[in-house]
């Protein structure tokens, strides 16, 4: 993406609790990534405001880190999960609903994806936090070859940034609001036999 960083950087700040929340996931054994994006709904802008990037490590320990930001917060992940086969992609959907994540599959069209990315990064409708420090390395090397391919290396968050443009709105939430405790006492009101 030919756009420098500090045109779409942004300090960290408190997400408003009406934009809406999801992550997108990149699953493999050299690398899980997740990557979590808000939705202003009045301005239409993306901004990507926490990351996981952990290597070598069991489904559980990702699935702890990723249930923390908010366990009600909707997840995508990448249908194909990182290479394998189809099924062996569900099968890991299932492990990781298994262990308390919301997912789906999430839109895996390259071209599509990027091209979505690029439009929001251009048009000031992507943000993303400055502490985002392995989206930043990851972006900063994001590239094509000689031959116009992407460079498929090093690419898990750049992953989660098309799949959660691409399918991301669908699904997010806002934060949940905290019903408080029911009033046992009867409800009095118009109709009423006491009014």
């Amino acid at each position: 993406y030919p756009l420098p960083e500090e045109d779409f950087l942004v300090d960290p700040f408190e997400i408003p609790p009406h934009w809406r929340r999801v992550y997108a996931m990149d699953v493999g054994w050299q690398r899980t990534a997740a990557l979590w994006g808000a939705f202003d709904p009045e301005t239409e802008c993306w901004t990507l405001y926490h990351e996981h990037y952990v290597g070598e490590q069991q489904p559980t320990l990702h699935a702890a880190a990723i249930r923390a930001p908010g366990a009600w917060i909707p997840g995508l992940i990448d249908p194909a999960a990182r290479g394998r086969s189809q099924d062996d992609g569900e099968a890991l959907m299932d492990l990781y609903h298994d262990l308390g994540l919301d997912l789906v599959p999430y839109d895996n069209a390259v071209f599509t994806g990027i091209y979505s990315v690029w439009e929001h990064l251009s048009t000031n409708r992507l943000k993303v936090f400055r502490s985002l420090t392995n989206y930043r390395k990851e972006h900063k090397n994001y590239r094509r070859d000689e031959k116009g391919r992407v460079v498929k290396h090093d690419d898990h968050l750049m992953d989660c940034c098309r799949g959660l443009i691409a399918s991301g709105r669908a699904i997010a939430k806002a934060v949940p609001v905290a019903k408080g405790p029911r009033d046992p006492r009867p409800r009095i009101g118009a109709g009423s036999w006491m009014s």
